[in-house]
């Protein structure tokens, strides 16, 4: 059986790694090496991630891939950034540094929070588990940050375990005291001792069968052909794609016009990545933070460095900013620098003068966006690839906010992912 397969990110190398064994399969990406997202880059001897990326899965086929790679072990310990204050993540159980009127507001809105309600939207959902005043300083401002809509506009679908049900005994201890422990859905983070977030995809690359620099201008269903940019076209037998699905009415020749409405109805984000290098050690505190501020376009800031101290040089350190952007939106590079950089002083992580380089890259796709109504669109679309014998994987082929190791799985299960929770890169707080 010849089995094309479209994209080399982690969910088309998890679908090779599998399958290579019992079909003939050639994976062909439109970029000049492996990775999706999952790639890391190096900038004067300096290693940053496409986004946060740190593994927790809990999954036994995860951890026996990703566990060939030597990597360190990190205590899932995040902060939040909020008017100057550093609280340690989540907010809602560190509430020992606001005022006690602040204290007050938050837990007695908790208390009143509006729990017999039905839920229709995120925004319902959380005011039913934070309360108003919890959800107006925190959530609404990150969900415009991260999701580029307002909370009212998002479903409920994608939250699992991202987002933990608050439990009143641990608000009420750490309004009282900052030694709360650690209260996250994992019990530690891993990640390469070298190389950045890509080199748990080292023992997944099969090179002869990869082929780069292969963009995907046209698929015949009927004749079961793919056609690239540079003119070369494949047949198969078998056809599995990691594309956007809100790309393939206009790859896929003779779509429906109610499955071309639906994909274009589809939104998605784009992210910003600034990466920052310091000649100075010690920029960051932390591991990880969200930024509530809402003057400060970056929704949330990681530390290379600590993630591995191979990712930056000796006696250096580094920050990534991550902003993300509505598909709709238009992006101006030279705002989004100077707004980082205005992140930085407003946080004092650093002087001037301890920058070292500013580094700009735009991420095409970033998050799919939840809006109410998405799944029904997604299904259209989804539905009509699977009639025609295409099999979706991955984030973008099965639209679903996929962490790395589910993304991995899909690949590894062809498409049908079904893994309860667990690795990640794209924390919600």
């Amino acid at each position: 059986m010849d089995t094309v397969v479209l994209g080399a990110g982690i969910a088309g190398l998890g679908y090779l790694n599998s399958y290579a064994e019992c079909e003939n399969i050639r994976v062909y990406e439109k970029d000049s090496r492996p990775g999706g997202l999952c790639k890391s880059f190096t900038i004067n001897g300096f290693t940053f991630d496409s986004a946060v990326h740190l593994s927790f899965t809990k999954s036994e086929a995860a951890r026996e891939l990703f566990d060939k790679t030597q990597f360190t072990r990190h205590e899932p310990i995040a902060y939040n950034f909020y008017n100057g204050k550093y609280i340690k993540h989540p907010v809602i159980n560190n509430l020992s540094c606001f005022s006690p009127e602040e204290r007050c507001e938050y837990i007695e809105s908790f208390l009143d929070r509006s729990t017999g309600i039905e839920i229709a939207n995120y925004g319902d959902w959380l005011l039913g588990s934070y309360g108003r005043a919890f959800k107006r300083d925190f959530y609404d401002c990150y969900t415009r940050k991260y999701w580029r809509m307002e909370a009212d506009e998002l479903s409920t679908t994608w939250i699992g375990k991202r987002l933990q049900n608050p439990d009143f005994h641990k608000i009420l201890m750490g309004s009282f005291t900052s030694d709360t422990g650690i209260d996250y859905y994992a019990n530690e983070m891993r990640y390469p001792v070298e190389g950045g977030y890509e080199a748990f995809l080292d023992p997944l690359i099969k090179r002869d069968h990869i082929i780069y620099n292969k963009d995907v201008v046209g698929i015949d269903t009927a004749k079961k052909e793919v056609f690239f940019h540079d003119g070369d076209h494949v047949h198969y037998d078998k056809l599995v794609s990691s594309l956007p699905l809100c790309r393939m009415p206009e790859i896929v020749r003779n779509v429906p016009e109610n499955v071309t409405e639906a994909a274009k109805r589809l939104k998605y984000t784009k992210v910003s990545i600034v990466s920052i290098g310091f000649h100075k050690l010690n920029i960051a505190k932390h591991l990880w933070m969200y930024i509530y501020d809402e003057d400060i376009m970056a929704a949330r800031v990681n530390s290379p460095g600590i993630k591995s101290s191979n990712n930056v040089p000796a006696g250096y350190s580094s920050l990534q900013f991550e902003i993300y952007h509505g598909d709709w939106e238009k992006i101006n590079r030279e705002e989004v620098i100077e707004n980082t950089l205005y992140a930085l002083r407003k946080m004092k992580l650093c002087q001037k003068d301890d920058i070292e380089f500013v580094d700009y890259r735009l991420l095409p796709f970033g998050n799919v966006i939840f809006y109410n109504g998405m799944e029904n669109d997604r299904d259209i679309v989804r539905n009509y690839l699977k009639k025609e014998g295409i099999h979706t994987i991955g984030r973008f082929g099965e639209w679903d906010y996929l962490w790395s190791d589910q993304s991995l799985l899909s690949g590894v299960h062809g498409g049908q992912c079904e893994v309860s929770v667990s690795e990640g890169g794209e924390k919600q707080p």
